[in-house]
């Protein structure tokens, strides 16, 4: 890795944490007067709603959303030719969106009975329709503008949507539009998207027409690369999202809007590793191109050491104040979440290192291993819930959902080294992991000590300032850290 592709990876990686703090913060405040406003039942609703679009998503995409990136970043590697690629991902993506949206609204009734069990719900899942053609072609955008590495314009445009979609959804929940106006400042943060998305991706003249003729070889191309992905993509959202859907049809909808809380505060703390892994994607795949091979390794190298030093103690510090944190943003009915959150940042702690090389199994053309380490992890998660869930309610699901995280992870570090040599930054795991357990037990301490919800500000300068001290102590930061 040279200091050029350490600092396009760097800025890169800072403009997306940067439009993830303040897309977080937004949310934040956002959510706290929605979720003051709506009642537990309605954020359960919610949830059956946001499973709808991910499901929608995940049958409009076909798996070429990856395939896009990383064929047009690889293209763009080898200088070949790569518009053919955009042109293909619009084409697709303009059918199957239109075909997804008009079957959500002409069978808004029965999704409303099987996810909720009432068919009183059916006007919001037709609303939700032209949310699902906005959101589904905004995501190709998306996946068009990764390839061509404009990491600044997508952070400028996710702020955007976030301004838009969530001020618009409290200003008409405030006057009484409850769900149907939270949809409805969804669809005008997403057509705010996608109108400028396609303005930057028109001006950049990076798109041109082609002939069906032209553009087949380039189908094939992602086709091949995308049906084991498709597949994969089943099993990834199984993955991700079983623990909602089986909380859905066995829990009160109130249980389940208490467990949305506590994954939407964890969803947030994802911001650092999900940066990074978005930035390296491209990156890795412009490096597997020009056959660099050693230019991933340091890559994955460097990644692991700071994702180590910059996310534990996010992850270890809001796993001991998770009671003040859901108080604060959401209320004190939904303290009964505070446990699903601290298991679920103690296992995002454990496996955040997967950030730095997970995307490697794609670069690599490992899709099919990739299916296969989702199926254990989701086989090994369902026959735990079983057990767990009946025994242990939603701290169980949490459980549940930790676990197949690591199996995951170690599934996949596994994999990868039979394929390339995986080196950790030995140094860095292991004095990190003794810092932020010193912050957390002085952090966790002080808390005991002086509880107070709106504390939290002092509790995070408090783990700040040990956190700091003890990587000074153990001299952890190197210079090189610091350019």
């Amino acid at each position: 890795m040279t200091i050029t592709d350490a600092t396009r990876i760097a800025k890169g990686s800072t403009y997306l944490v940067t439009q993830s703090i303040v897309d977080a913060a937004v949310r934040a405040v956002a959510f706290a007067f929605i979720a003051r406003i709506l009642t537990q039942t309605e954020m359960g609703v919610r949830v059956a709603l946001s499973l709808t679009v991910a499901v929608a998503h995940l049958l409009t995409d076909i798996g070429f959303g990856s395939a896009l990136s990383k064929y047009i970043a690889e293209y763009r590697g080898r200088n070949a030719e790569y518009s053919p690629f955009l042109f293909s991902g619009v084409l697709v993506k303009t059918w199957t969106a239109s075909l997804a949206a008009i079957l959500c609204a002409m069978a808004a009734a029965q999704l409303s009975q099987l996810l909720l069990k009432s068919s009183e719900y059916a006007v919001l899942f037709q609303l939700l329709s032209i949310y699902i053609l906005l959101f589904c072609f905004g995501m190709t955008m998306s996946s068009l503008l990764l390839g061509l590495n404009k990491i600044r314009e997508i952070a400028i445009l996710n702020i955007m949507l976030t301004l838009t979609a969530q001020i618009s959804a409290v200003i008409l929940v405030m006057f009484g539009y409850g769900l149907t106006g939270l949809i409805t400042g969804w669809i005008l943060g997403q057509l705010a998207y996608f109108i400028i998305s396609v303005f930057i991706i028109a001006k950049g003249r990076h798109l041109t027409k082609h002939s069906i003729s032209e553009i087949a070889p380039f189908l094939r191309v992602l086709a091949k690369f995308s049906w084991p992905l498709f597949l994969t993509n089943i099993v990834v959202f199984v993955y991700s999202s079983f623990d909602q859907a089986v909380l859905l049809a066995y829990l009160p909808l109130s249980d389940v809007g208490v467990y949305s809380v506590a994954l939407l505060v964890f969803t947030v703390l994802s911001i650092v590793p999900t940066a990074l892994s978005t930035t390296l994607f491209p990156y890795y795949s412009e490096q597997y191109g020009g056959n660099k091979h050693d230019s991933i390794m340091i890559g994955v190298r460097a990644s692991t050491r700071y994702m180590t030093l910059l996310y534990l103690p996010l992850a270890l510090g809001l796993m001991i104040t998770t009671n003040p944190v859901i108080i604060l943003l959401a209320g004190p009915d939904y303290t009964k979440g505070a446990a699903v959150l601290s298991a679920l940042c103690l296992f995002g702690g454990i496996t955040a290192l997967s950030a730095a090389f997970g995307n490697l199994l794609f670069v690599y053309n490992m899709t099919k291993t990739f299916l296969l380490i989702n199926i254990a992890s989701v086989g090994v998660g369902m026959a735990m819930t079983m057990v767990l869930l009946p025994i242990f309610g939603l701290t169980g699901m949490a459980v549940v959902k930790g676990v197949t995280m690591v199996i995951s992870f170690v599934l996949t570090v596994y994999v990868l080294q039979r394929r390339m040599r995986i080196d950790f930054d030995k140094e860095a795991l292991w004095k990190g992991w003794t810092a932020a357990i010193i912050m957390f037990g002085a952090v966790g301490l002080f808390e005991w000590i002086f509880f107070k919800p709106y504390l939290l500000p002092l509790y995070m300068l408090v783990g700040g300032i040990v956190y700091t001290i003890m990587l000074k102590l153990l001299k952890v930061v190197h210079q090189n850290d610091l350019l």
